[in-house]
């Protein structure tokens, strides 16, 4: 037996497809009783010893180190896993309806008390261990209410939810309509993370699969694990996450006030060549964190930016 003694069998042939190594699943975890939330969580394999119908899975939030970021591995019980749902359209719901609120990063039951003038929903908790009970939601926070029961959604997922053509509502003059970038699994995007406040930077990742309401699961190629077994994976929405950029000429040499994305922590910061040393290969780049810092010619590259849906290239000038 390996060092990882048993976590190390092979997925077992027979299992269907949602508890395949890589799959995305709902959890709710035992420790917080029936009424806590769904919880996303991919699963790593089938636990040892097969007759104990657990498994092994790493959350995309829940247990997360805020200040590493590592995501621990957990033993789950195959009577706590269910399929993600399938991704689900918003949808028009009616008072009472039973239905899933995305809050804090799960999904928690509850129900539909009425629809707002503003379009958003009303929405109360059942769980007693939510407060405030009450809380208004977006259409797009919210689905239909779902069981797993034998292999099968209940009720089933109709074609006609996914297409939802009839709840798309007129949009107000003064409103302007923002299209949504939609990803293939495996593509190629830069995604971008809160925590690094408005000057954040930019990290190379691949779409892994979608996840609903314009999120996505991804997974960094620049931001190893602490054990270096792997890639850092995180779920994400589609304003945190664009195309790659398109590869551009790279002059033999920038200039003064040239803007730039300096590679810096494994990922893309913006900024502006402030100096040009005398070896012509490294530079002064002025980030938009306002910290000055010195780079060499190949960890830099033209700034460009994503602006509906278009990549452009800014206009000369210091623009932090």
């Amino acid at each position: 037996m390996s060092k990882r003694g048993r976590y190390d069998l092979d997925s077992i042939p027979q299992d269907p497809p949602y508890l395949q190594p890589g799959a995305l699943v709902e959890i709710q975890p035992p420790e917080f009783g029936y009424e806590s939330p769904w919880h996303t969580a991919t699963i790593v394999q089938r636990a040892t010893p097969i007759s104990s119908n657990r498994f092994v899975v790493r959350f995309t939030h829940l247990f997360q180190d805020q200040k590493t970021g590592n995501r621990p591995l957990r033993m789950i019980s195959l009577g706590d896993i269910r399929p993600h749902p399938p991704p689900q359209r918003p949808r028009k719901f009616e008072n009472g309806d039973h239905a899933d609120a995305y809050h804090n990063n799960s999904w928690w039951d509850g129900e539909i008390v009425q629809e707002l003038m503003n379009g958003n929903y009303l929405f109360r908790f059942t769980s007693d261990y939510q407060w405030p009970k009450y809380v208004e939601f977006e259409v797009n926070q919210l689905r239909l209410h779902r069981t797993w029961f034998h292999g099968h959604w209940i009720p089933p997922l109709e074609a006609s939810e996914i297409a939802v053509d009839e709840v798309q509502r007129e949009e107000e003059p003064t409103k302007k309509t923002v299209e949504m970038e939609e990803y293939n699994e495996r593509a190629l995007v830069e995604v971008a993370n809160d925590e690094d406040g408005p000057n954040r930077a930019w990290y190379a990742a691949i779409i892994v699969t979608p996840v609903g309401n314009k999120r996505y699961l991804i997974q960094y190629t620049t931001m190893r694990t602490d054990d270096n077994s792997g890639f850092f994976g995180k779920v994400m929405d589609t304003l945190h996450i664009r195309p790659r950029p398109p590869d551009i000429e790279v002059p033999d040499q920038f200039v003064m006030l040239d803007q730039v994305d300096a590679f810096y922590k494994g990922g893309w910061w913006k900024g502006v060549i402030i100096k040009v040393l005398s070896d012509d290969s490294k530079y002064h780049v002025y980030l938009a964190t306002h910290e000055e810092m010195e780079f060499k010619h190949s960890e830099l590259r033209l700034h460009q930016d994503w602006i509906d849906g278009k990549w452009t290239k800014p206009s000369p000038g210091l623009h932090l």
